[in-house]
């Protein structure tokens, strides 16, 4: 399965969302990603909105153990630092999750949307946009990338009618997370 990007609409809901929220538009991102997991059946384990690994989930049924270090860009490049990948290296070792990286770069959302790579294929350092598309779980990727835009369609009025530097608190009070 060819991993396909989000929608037209979705981008222009996530460009609304970065104009209103700019500064919190990365864990806003995270958290809507976390919710797109809970969609396709997964429990969200932990979602940590700083300090270790973002977002742990769990498939109850399939027994499924994702460990997500979420990183967005406003560029074509991310940076990898030390500490995220011993931190997923981490929920492996001990937990026996599987270490992703999230990524969603701004400029390549229509046609990448999010890709979820696995974290072995990625070392310390900067990271592309187009080296990491040739990494990505295609399957999973494919997964996020179908249920991402019904999770933003569903919070989106509750972010634009949010004031600037609220959106995180009235996530955690109102959708729980």
């Amino acid at each position: 399965m060819i991993p396909v990007g989000l929608p037209y609409h979705t981008a222009m809901q996530l460009e609304m969302i970065w104009n209103l929220h700019g500064r919190e538009f990365g864990k806003i991102a995270q958290k809507l990603l976390a919710l797109s997991f809970v969609d396709m059946g997964f429990r969200l384990a932990e979602e940590r909105a700083v300090q270790g690994v973002d977002i742990d989930v769990v498939n109850d049924e399939g027994g499924e153990k994702l460990s997500i270090e979420v990183k967005t860009s406003m560029g074509s490049k991310v940076s990898i630092g030390k500490k995220d990948l011993e931190g997923l290296e981490s929920r492996r070792r001990n937990d026996g999750y599987r270490p992703y990286f999230a990524f969603l770069f701004k400029p390549h959302c229509l046609g990448d949307g999010w890709m979820l790579v696995p974290a072995a294929s990625i070392g310390e350092g900067d990271s592309h946009a187009m080296r990491l598309a040739g990494k990505v779980d295609a399957e999973l990727t494919a997964r996020v990338n179908a249920a991402f835009p019904g999770v933003v369609e569903r919070i989106l009025d509750d972010l634009l009618d949010c004031p600037e530097g609220q959106a995180l608190a009235m996530l955690r009070e109102k959708h729980g997370i």
